[in-house]
Protein backbone atom coordinates (compact mmCIF):
# COMPACT_ATOMS: atom_id res chain seq x y z
CA UNK A 1 0.00 0.00 0.00
CA UNK A 2 1.24 3.47 -0.86
CA UNK A 3 1.66 6.39 1.52
CA UNK A 4 -0.89 8.43 -0.44
CA UNK A 5 -3.51 5.84 0.55
CA UNK A 6 -2.65 6.07 4.25
CA UNK A 7 -1.70 9.68 4.86
CA UNK A 8 -3.82 12.44 6.27
CA UNK A 9 -3.86 14.97 3.44
CA UNK A 10 -3.49 18.68 4.19
CA UNK A 11 -2.63 18.06 7.85
CA UNK A 12 -2.88 20.55 10.63
CA UNK A 13 0.37 22.52 10.76
CA UNK A 14 1.87 25.53 12.52
CA UNK A 15 4.12 28.41 11.55
CA UNK A 16 7.58 28.89 13.10
CA UNK A 17 6.31 31.82 15.19
CA UNK A 18 3.48 29.80 16.81
CA UNK A 19 3.80 29.96 20.62
CA UNK A 20 4.65 26.67 22.36
CA UNK A 21 1.52 26.80 24.51
CA UNK A 22 -0.64 26.93 21.35
CA UNK A 23 1.29 23.99 19.90
CA UNK A 24 0.70 21.97 23.08
CA UNK A 25 -2.99 22.81 23.03
CA UNK A 26 -3.32 21.68 19.40
CA UNK A 27 -1.52 18.40 20.10
CA UNK A 28 -3.79 17.68 23.07
CA UNK A 29 -7.01 18.83 21.40
CA UNK A 30 -6.45 16.75 18.28
CA UNK A 31 -4.76 13.84 20.10
CA UNK A 32 -1.81 13.83 17.72
CA UNK A 33 1.92 13.26 18.23
CA UNK A 34 3.34 15.97 16.03
CA UNK A 35 2.70 19.03 13.92
CA UNK A 36 4.62 19.94 10.77
CA UNK A 37 6.08 23.44 10.86
CA UNK A 38 5.64 25.29 7.58
CA UNK A 39 6.49 28.66 6.13
CA UNK A 40 4.56 30.56 3.46
CA UNK A 41 3.38 28.29 0.65
CA UNK A 42 3.38 25.20 2.92
CA UNK A 43 7.16 24.89 2.64
CA UNK A 44 8.13 22.30 5.24
CA UNK A 45 10.84 23.55 7.62
CA UNK A 46 10.48 21.22 10.60
CA UNK A 47 8.24 19.21 12.86
CA UNK A 48 7.37 19.74 16.50
CA UNK A 49 6.44 16.63 18.43
CA UNK A 50 5.41 15.55 21.88
CA UNK A 51 9.02 14.40 22.25
CA UNK A 52 10.35 17.90 21.54
CA UNK A 53 8.06 19.33 24.21
CA UNK A 54 8.88 16.57 26.69
CA UNK A 55 12.55 17.64 26.52
CA UNK A 56 11.43 20.99 27.94
CA UNK A 57 10.00 19.25 31.01
CA UNK A 58 13.03 17.00 31.48
CA UNK A 59 15.46 19.91 31.10
CA UNK A 60 18.38 17.81 29.92
CA UNK A 61 20.78 20.66 30.66
CA UNK A 62 20.74 19.51 34.29
CA UNK A 63 23.56 17.13 35.19
CA UNK A 64 22.48 13.49 35.56
CA UNK A 65 21.85 12.37 39.10
CA UNK A 66 23.32 9.35 40.91
CA UNK A 67 21.42 6.80 38.81
CA UNK A 68 22.85 8.07 35.51
CA UNK A 69 22.71 4.61 33.94
CA UNK A 70 18.93 4.47 34.51
CA UNK A 71 18.43 7.94 33.06
CA UNK A 72 20.44 7.01 29.98
CA UNK A 73 17.87 4.34 29.19
CA UNK A 74 15.28 7.08 28.81
CA UNK A 75 17.29 9.51 26.72
CA UNK A 76 16.01 10.24 23.26
CA UNK A 77 17.47 7.96 20.56
CA UNK A 78 17.76 11.11 18.46
CA UNK A 79 20.18 12.68 20.93
CA UNK A 80 20.20 15.27 23.65
CA UNK A 81 17.82 18.11 22.89
CA UNK A 82 20.28 20.65 24.22
CA UNK A 83 23.23 19.40 22.18
CA UNK A 84 22.25 20.81 18.80
CA UNK A 85 20.59 24.06 19.82
CA UNK A 86 20.53 25.59 23.30
CA UNK A 87 17.26 27.41 22.47
CA UNK A 88 15.28 24.17 22.11
CA UNK A 89 14.69 23.67 25.82
CA UNK A 90 13.98 27.31 26.57
CA UNK A 91 12.37 28.10 23.22
CA UNK A 92 9.06 29.92 23.16
CA UNK A 93 8.00 29.26 19.57
CA UNK A 94 7.61 26.25 17.32
CA UNK A 95 10.57 27.45 15.25
CA UNK A 96 12.87 27.46 18.27
CA UNK A 97 11.84 24.03 19.55
CA UNK A 98 11.11 22.07 16.34
CA UNK A 99 13.21 19.28 14.92
CA UNK A 100 14.92 20.64 11.83
CA UNK A 101 16.61 17.49 10.56
CA UNK A 102 13.57 15.92 8.97
CA UNK A 103 12.82 12.52 7.63
CA UNK A 104 10.04 12.75 5.06
CA UNK A 105 8.04 10.48 2.82
CA UNK A 106 6.68 10.94 -0.67
CA UNK A 107 3.12 9.98 -1.62
CA UNK A 108 4.28 7.15 -3.89
CA UNK A 109 6.49 5.51 -1.23
CA UNK A 110 5.42 2.10 0.03
CA UNK A 111 4.05 1.85 3.58
CA UNK A 112 7.00 -0.39 4.44
CA UNK A 113 9.29 2.64 4.06
CA UNK A 114 7.29 4.45 6.75
CA UNK A 115 7.28 1.39 9.02
CA UNK A 116 11.05 1.02 8.71
CA UNK A 117 11.64 4.73 9.47
CA UNK A 118 9.34 4.54 12.51
CA UNK A 119 11.24 1.54 13.83
CA UNK A 120 14.78 2.67 13.00
CA UNK A 121 14.39 6.21 14.31
CA UNK A 122 11.87 5.75 17.12
CA UNK A 123 9.53 8.39 15.75
CA UNK A 124 5.75 8.55 15.75
CA UNK A 125 4.85 10.60 12.67
CA UNK A 126 6.38 11.50 9.32
CA UNK A 127 5.52 14.43 7.08
CA UNK A 128 4.76 13.68 3.45
CA UNK A 129 6.25 16.23 1.07
CA UNK A 130 6.45 16.88 -2.64
CA UNK A 131 9.25 19.20 -3.75
CA UNK A 132 9.63 20.48 -0.18
CA UNK A 133 5.95 21.31 0.26
CA UNK A 134 3.82 19.59 2.88
CA UNK A 135 1.03 17.46 1.38
CA UNK A 136 0.26 15.05 4.22
CA UNK A 137 1.36 13.24 7.34
CA UNK A 138 1.53 9.57 8.29
CA UNK A 139 1.64 8.23 11.83
CA UNK A 140 2.18 4.83 13.37
CA UNK A 141 -1.54 4.87 14.06
CA UNK A 142 -2.26 5.16 10.31
CA UNK A 143 -0.29 1.96 9.73
CA UNK A 144 -2.19 0.29 12.54
CA UNK A 145 -5.52 1.37 11.00
CA UNK A 146 -4.43 -0.24 7.74
CA UNK A 147 -3.70 -3.50 9.52
CA UNK A 148 -7.02 -3.35 11.40
CA UNK A 149 -8.98 -2.77 8.17
CA UNK A 150 -7.09 -5.27 6.02
CA UNK A 151 -4.80 -7.83 7.70
CA UNK A 152 -3.30 -8.61 4.31
CA UNK A 153 -2.15 -5.03 3.75
CA UNK A 154 1.21 -5.87 5.31
CA UNK A 155 1.92 -8.82 3.04
CA UNK A 156 5.04 -7.96 1.02
CA UNK A 157 4.05 -10.56 -1.61
CA UNK A 158 0.64 -9.03 -2.24
CA UNK A 159 0.04 -8.38 -5.94
CA UNK A 160 -1.24 -4.79 -5.62
CA UNK A 161 1.72 -3.41 -3.62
Amino acid sequence: MRIQDLMTPDPLSVRPDTPIQRVARLLVKHRINGLPVVEEGDVLVGIITTGDLTHRMADERVEPRAAWWKESLYRSPLGDASSDDPNRIGGRTAGEVMTRQLLTLQPEDDMSVAARLFINHGIQALPVAVEGRLVGIVSRFDLLKCLADDPGCCNPFRADT
